[in-house]
């Protein structure tokens, strides 16, 4: 991730199938690279009330008169938007609870499944989690709305590894999805095999 100076976080995969953004409280006085975000993330958790500050090549992360020196990455080895994603009109909408997107992603876990879809049949909208591949394996479903379109979504269920919250979700036949909450947003690139019906 490459903090930029202000108050908008930002970041995409490796893969490119996945840009995630947020407006924050705190206020970034410069940029920093940050190589491998779960390990800065697990610093931050070794203290209480940590506290951060800046120099030209690292930060300091204190709480009292214990701190770690954190080394940032230089911009040119990350993978980093380098502007915002503008995102199509969403042609279905609907809402995904905190409670559903942790069902997809323990059902996913527990059978061992990547795959998750959203169909409209043009009555329900649904989401199942299984193998895309084999009819035969075990999958879950779940429906989440009413619409009268007719699509079939297709994504990877590690795609969906967001903040805990209850997100608005919009579907766009330009095969991307967006899943939005007053905190964070995130962008979500549809599988090819994904059909939108006129």
């Amino acid at each position: 991730m490459l903090i930029k100076p202000g108050s908008k976080l930002s970041t995409i995969s490796a893969a490119k199938s996945v840009y995630a953004s947020a407006k924050v409280s705190e206020t970034f006085p410069q940029e920093f690279g940050v190589y491998d975000l779960n390990e800065f993330l697990g610093a931050l958790t070794l203290f209480g009330e940590p506290e951060i500050t800046f120099d030209d090549k690292y930060l300091r992360i204190a709480d009292g008169s214990q701190s770690i020196k954190y080394f940032g990455a230089d911009a040119s080895v990350l993978t980093a938007p380098s502007k915002d994603i503008k995102v199509p009109p969403g042609d279905v909408e609907f809402v995904l609870t905190l409670d559903q997107v942790n069902m997809i992603m323990k059902t996913g876990g527990v059978l061992r499944a990547q795959d998750v879809t959203i169909a409209g049949d043009g009555s329900k909208i649904k989401i199942l989690v299984g193998d895309k591949k084999n009819v035969t394996s075990s999958s879950y479903e779940m429906i989440v709305g009413n619409t009268d379109a007719k699509f079939i979504a297709h994504m990877k269920g590690d795609n969906l590894k967001f903040i805990p919250g209850d997100y608005t979700v919009e579907l766009s036949s330009k095969k991307i999805a967006k899943f939005s909450n007053p905190l964070v947003e995130y962008v979500v690139s549809l599988e090819a095999d994904s059909v939108f019906e006129d």
